[in-house]
């Protein structure tokens, strides 16, 4: 089936893995709705995709998805400029690199709106529609966190990221029949603002080799969505990563995310 005149619609849009996954689409004949809450950013977005072609429309919405209304806001305005939504990246995200009590429960509430609430009710809004068309295609940004050992991240990020994994799971298991894929891309490093937004310089500072593009993520996330993959873990390493996590012992495991927490268990 043709992808030409189908609608992606991808939130947090403005930068890195999410900007990559708008040129993704786009490139591949897609219209776009790309929401964020750095509406300059999309116009910039939106003005350089559109010298390429005039035959792909562009919409723009700014959205905070902490706000428990933004979903329903972002389905109001496709609604109301006739957009029917094909395909959806849930990509917003971010990180809250501090120890997990020292973290405002003001801060964590929003956390979860972001990763797990507006994430979880795009997808209720806009899946009767593609059920209706016989046509979706959803993508989940989780990671490889769950995967490897844990590091400080407000104590919420890992588990956000396994529901986001599992919830992909069960969505695609569910309606794949009826042509809508649900996929969870597990990146590891990637070069993007995450880890400069989330505080944390010295992750940025690792060797490159650890490290994989936006622009590479994106385009395996889109590959592996459209052919029907539940489940893709970023890159070689990653895949090495994720496998040696799931056969060293445990005991191996919690010693190295101790040692990349810099804690000491009390005696």
């Amino acid at each position: 089936m043709s992808d030409q005149n189908k609608t992606v619609l991808i939130t947090g849009a403005s930068a890195g893995i999410g900007k990559s996954f708008a040129e993704v689409f786009f490139k591949n004949g897609f219209n776009l709705v790309l929401t964020a809450r750095r509406t300059d950013r999309l116009e910039a977005i939106k003005a350089n995709l559109l010298q390429t072609t005039k035959n792909q429309e562009i919409h723009i919405i700014s959205a905070d998805l902490s706000n428990e209304v933004a979903p329903r806001e972002i389905f109001n305005f496709c609604k109301e400029q006739n957009i029917h939504i094909d395909a959806l990246v849930n990509n917003a995200g971010y990180g809250n690199p501090q120890s997990f009590e020292k973290v405002r429960w003001d801060e964590h509430s929003d956390f979860i709106q972001v990763m797990i609430g507006s994430l979880t009710e795009l997808i209720h809004i806009f899946l009767p529609g593609m059920i209706d068309r016989r046509y979706g295609r959803i993508i989940n940004v989780a990671s490889l966190a769950p995967y490897i050992p844990p590091a400080d991240r407000g104590g919420l990020y890992s588990p956000v990221k396994i529901y986001q994994i599992k919830l992909s799971e069960g969505i695609h298991y569910e309606y794949m029949d009826q042509n809508i894929f649900c996929t969870a891309l597990c990146p590891g490093l990637t070069r993007s603002e995450f880890h400069i937004a989330a505080n944390m310089p010295e992750v940025a500072n690792t060797p490159d080799f650890l490290w994989m593009s936006s622009e590479k993520v994106a385009e395996q996330g889109y590959e592996a969505v459209m052919s029907g993959k539940n489940l893709i873990i970023n890159g070689w390493l990653n895949k090495f990563f994720a496998l040696i996590s799931m056969i060293i012992p445990k005991m191996l495991t919690k010693t190295v995310g101790k040692y990349l927490t810099k804690k000491r268990m009390p005696n």
